[in-house]
């Protein structure tokens, strides 16, 4: 069924709808020192078709006990009533479509729920994503109040702990034919009680070129693409409210904007990860079976998601490293080691110790994905190591120096294989089958969200695994050295591809237990895991 036609059967339905019941699953933890019991409460089912995302995004009101969630499949925005899952149920309380806003864009990207006031906020990038697009202030019944116009491609959005800000990555992503290429940049849009917002409130900030340090990979066939190609992902504002962290995938950096002043003040780039030294990984999906090795290679973060905690005074930064590409019609980083196996200097001393065969073996490097702009680049234009997408990790950096203090290495791969390993970096594009290895000459199990929260008294990270699937949590009572807590997920494995998890506090939830939101892009699933703490 194509978009058209369900977007014409969604406008038929009433406003207010009732959804079938989508009952609780069994949950699957792995973590014999955990102290955490995950049980499934409740799952809310968008119904529609698998792989079309019906539930990406999922924002959490406190006061109405309502959660709100971002229907890519129906281009709408679903609200789901959240009082009754202590009940095992989790059911759509409302539909709003896109159309029904009379607001022109291509679909809805982000949620937010004013901390304070009653209203939300969603992005709306244009009908031709590389025109300015939207933010739009809705009532909690989905009303619209406001439009303001931000940057192009509005892609998340959130708002300041005190609700004074909201702030917005506007990803500026190019065509696919390469010829527009917007300007990336974040919006700081001062709020009020009303949501009554006007366009002078709204403040969007560009890069400059001068705060951009040369030791940040280039990304673009000149020097004016790549400047061009600093593409906000993801935000997370500090405790304080003044200062807002920006993830910039796929140049590898974070910017770090000024709240008071409402200026990008710097950009830092992020580094890379040796799985020579530091990780092992599986490079190849032609092998037919889990095989963790250290090769000559480099990991370029690459975070999506981003959050933060604060320690001994500190604020320090929690990045789920999945990894991205430029890779379109009309420009492409992407390929293959062995589609280049001859540009890489093989005496350089990164090298040592392995032979150039691993760079055509399909069972060792030959399949990995690589960037052709890859920064240990010689003078004479030969690659001395191999550089690939992705930490297929998650990662803590402390925000005042943009120090790396910890990565969780190759733990992600090593677990899964151990937990469930007919999963290993596998893939689900569709019902019930999974693609065994599918994904390891690639980015691996594509780490894509991090939220944190606190259970009792401890304070944990979770970590989406947006291919393999499942939910990694980490002890986080000291940030400089996390502790694996556990893996779980839903046992009868409906729940696929988490996109957006969201963690809402004892004292907010409708259980009066911590409860984690988990929203699936493939299943269109949103599960609801209520968290306790056992000694």
């Amino acid at each position: 069924m194509n978009k058209a036609v369900k977007l014409a059967i969604a406008a038929s339905m009433s406003a207010v709808l009732l959804s079938p019941v989508a009952e609780a699953a069994s949950v699957s933890s792995y973590g014999s020192n955990s102290h955490l019991k995950v049980s499934q409460l409740a799952r809310y089912d968008s119904q529609t078709t698998f792989g079309e995302s019906g539930t990406e995004i999922v924002a959490y009101d406190k006061k109405y006990k309502r959660a709100y969630s971002i229907n890519g499949a129906l281009n709408a925005l679903d609200i789901l009533d959240a009082s009754q899952l202590k009940s095992g149920k989790f059911s759509l309380y409302k539909r709003v479509l896109l159309k029904d806003l009379k607001v022109e864009g291509s679909d809805i990207t982000s949620v937010a729920v004013h901390p304070k006031h009653k209203y939300i906020a969603v992005s709306i990038p244009a009908a031709n994503k590389t025109d300015n697009g939207h933010v739009v202030f809705m009532s909690m019944e989905g009303e619209l109040l406001s439009e303001v116009e931000v940057g192009a491609l509005p892609d998340m959005l959130t708002f300041s702990s005190n609700g004074r800000q909201l702030v917005v990555a506007n990803e500026g992503e190019p065509n696919d034919d390469y010829t527009v290429n917007p300007e990336g940049s974040v919006s700081i849009i001062k709020t009020n009680k009303s949501g009554i917002i006007k366009q002078k409130h709204v403040a969007t900030r560009y890069f400059n070129s001068k705060m951009i340090p040369s030791n940040i990979r280039t990304l673009g066939r000149t020097a004016e693409e790549s400047f061009r190609n600093l593409e906000p992902e993801y935000i997370t504002i500090d405790k304080k409210n003044e200062f807002a962290y920006v993830s910039i995938q796929e140049r590898n950096v974070i910017a770090k904007v000024d709240l008071h002043t409402k200026a990008i003040v710097s950009v830092k780039g992020l580094g890379y990860k040796s799985y020579r030294s530091q990780a092992r990984l599986d490079a190849s999906d032609k092998d037919n079976k889990i095989s963790m090795k250290n090769y000559p290679v480099y990991g370029m973060l690459q975070p999506d998601g981003i959050s933060h905690v604060d320690y001994k005074g500190k604020t320090y930064l929690l990045t789920a490293n999945e990894g991205d590409t430029q890779d379109y019609a009309g420009f492409s980083e992407e390929t293959r080691v062995e589609d280049i196996a001859e540009q890489y200097n093989t005496s350089s001393s990164y090298f040592k110790g392995f032979d150039s065969k691993i760079l055509t073996d399909k069972k060792a490097l030959g399949r990995l994905k690589t960037s052709m702009y890859n920064p240990l680049t010689g003078k004479d234009g030969k690659y001395n190591a191999v550089v690939t997408f992705g930490g297929r990790s998650f990662s803590v950096i402390e925000a005042a120096s943009m120090k790396r203090v910890y990565d969780s290495g190759d733990d992600f791969e090593t677990i899964t294989a151990k937990a469930w390993p007919n999963v290993f970096n596998g893939n689900q594009e569709t019902p019930g089958k999974i693609e065994f290895d599918s994904r390891s000459d690639d980015k691996g199990p594509e780490p894509e969200s991090v939220t944190v929260g606190k259970i009792g008294s401890h304070q944990y990270a979770f970590i989406g695994l947006e291919r393999t699937g499942g939910i990694m949590v980490y002890n986080i009572d000291n940030p400089v050295k996390p502790q694996f807590e556990t893996y779980f997920k839903a046992a009868d494995n409906k729940d696929i591809s988490p996109e957006g998890l969201t963690f809402i506090p004892k004292e907010q939830s409708p259980v009066n237990k911590p409860v984690l939101l988990a929203s699936h892009e493939m299943s269109g699933t949103i599960a609801a895991y209520e968290m306790n703490y056992i000694k």
